[in-house]
């Protein structure tokens, strides 16, 4: 899994997206170095079958947890959880990160949109959409890929929890064309395509 921190230096802030595991002695020691602290950690998406060390990077830098509405159970007496919802903005300095509803990889889906940048997390995932704990719903991907996550500007920068075709950043106009064919036939075909075992 690939995590991404940013950081306000003006402020003195940071926040994290999905960090990965068995990372937080690392996360925690790039925070020390650039003298930031960590005010929230972001996950894109929760499976029931996670072992997340989420709560525990929360409890040990004081950061709140950020999930979208409807996540699988996190560990809330280790820490403050604050539940996002399609629209929701969050705040690092001046910053502001936008909060996407993008339900398919898991019912819970969201998307966090920094400036050109969208952490997407799964959302292109399309190859393991039917696999994992049962909670994929490929019509909900379908639609948050064609109407939301494909509305943006082709020169939005994506940046997934895992790499897409090897690649750790691509652009959204690029992913447009590579997805265009099995996006193109149509909702019911992608299902179907997505459902097959």
């Amino acid at each position: 899994m690939i995590g991404y921190l940013i950081a306000s230096y003006l402020k003195g802030e940071a926040l994290v997206i999905d960090p990965p595991s068995g990372e937080t002695e690392l996360i925690l020691a790039l925070l020390g170095e650039h003298g930031v602290r960590l005010t929230q950690v972001l996950r894109t998406h929760l499976h029931n079958s996670d072992i997340d060390e989420a709560p525990e990077l929360c409890a040990r830098s004081g950061a709140r947890l950020v999930v979208g509405r409807g996540s699988a159970q996190v560990a809330r007496d280790s820490c403050d959880v604050f539940v996002v919802d399609a629209g929701s903005a969050l705040h690092l300095g001046g910053e502001c990160i936008h909060v996407l509803a993008t339900p398919g990889h898991t019912p819970a889906c969201v998307s966090y949109l920094w400036r050109d940048r969208l952490f997407c997390g799964d959302v292109f995932d399309l190859g393991r959409c039917a696999a994992g704990d049962g909670a994929a719903e490929p019509a909900r991907l379908f639609d948050s890929l064609t109407r939301r996550v494909f509305s943006l500007p082709g020169q939005t920068l994506v940046c997934p929890a895992h790499p897409i075709g090897g690649r750790r950043i691509a652009l959204l106009g690029e992913l447009r064309k590579r997805y265009a064919q099995v996006l193109g036939r149509g909702r019911e075909a992608f299902i179907t395509s997505m459902s097959a075992p």
